[in-house]
């Protein structure tokens, strides 16, 4: 019984790679406006269509220590740990729930992965993943799948994350004249609120928030030690750091979803 429940997590793991080597192809793509869904996978460097055995997860970048076996151009080392952590997310979420609850939440953890490779890549986050994952989750909502808020917890959870996001914004323009965050980081805590609920949002947010002022203070801190300089606005002689806010929500997200901590309040759904 115990060697079948190791066989299923390592099967697992390797599913979840698999998904990662799509979330890595879709925010490659995504990213330079190309098809994500349905063209075959080609070398980024000479563009020559890949083969089966050059696409299996983890095993393709390792067996040639990262190079690509067409033009021998180097593959970077983002393609393998993007695999290997999707491997880990999904059996760390078997674990932590049941097959059907991760079944249902598949979607949510391949867009939270897109978003998270396009948004450090190009601080974009793409509408079909954030309002595309706000749709499907209300889908789910109303087909009564397990694990997901009530349709009234998810309507108040899309509607605040969306409001609550917008209007710190706001605020931020109105005090420095410069928008603090991106209208995509808007939309993407609606997609938190409509698959978390709207108990999530506030500890999302605070933990996010946290994580990045503290990235950014030992960014500006190394910065100054090497010499270098951070933009300063010509309007306002500010010094200004732009970090992908969306980088830090999601995992937050993640965090706060495995650990589940509605549940811990007494607050679970």
């Amino acid at each position: 019984m115990v060697e079948n429940y190791w066989f299923f997590l390592i099967c697992a793991f390797f599913v979840g790679a698999c998904f990662g080597s799509f979330i890595n192809a879709a925010a490659y793509r995504i990213v330079r406006g190309q098809d994500w869904m349905s063209a075959p996978s080609r070398c980024f460097s000479c563009d020559k269509k890949l083969t089966w055995h050059q696409n299996v997860p983890l095993l393709g970048w390792l067996r040639h220590f990262g190079k690509a076996v067409c033009c021998e151009a180097a593959i970077p080392a983002r393609y393998f740990w993007v695999e290997f952590v999707a491997g880990l997310l999904l059996v760390g979420h078997l674990i932590v729930f049941n097959g059907l609850i991760t079944l249902v939440f598949l979607p949510f953890l391949i867009l939270c992965g897109i978003i998270f490779l396009t948004d450090m890549e190009a601080f974009h986050i793409p509408d079909i993943a954030s309002l595309g994952g706000t749709a499907l989750g209300l889908i789910f909502v109303l087909a009564e799948l397990p694990g997901l808020p009530s349709l009234k917890d998810a309507l108040i959870g899309g509607i605040l994350g969306f409001a609550m996001i917008y209007a710190i914004n706001l605020s931020y323009r109105l005090w420095r004249g410069v928008d603090g965050m991106g209208f995509g980081d808007v939309k993407l805590m609606a997609m938190f609120g409509v698959w978390l609920g709207p108990m999530m949002l506030l500890p999302i947010l605070f933990l996010a928030s946290t994580v990045g002022a503290a990235a950014g203070i030992c960014f500006i801190l190394v910065q100054k030690m090497s010499g270098n300089r951070t933009k300063t606005s010509p309007k306002s002689g500010i010094t200004t750091l732009a970090l992908p806010f969306g980088c830090f929500l999601v995992p937050a997200a993640l965090f706060l979803h495995f650990f589940d901590i509605t549940s811990l309040l007494g607050l679970g759904y």
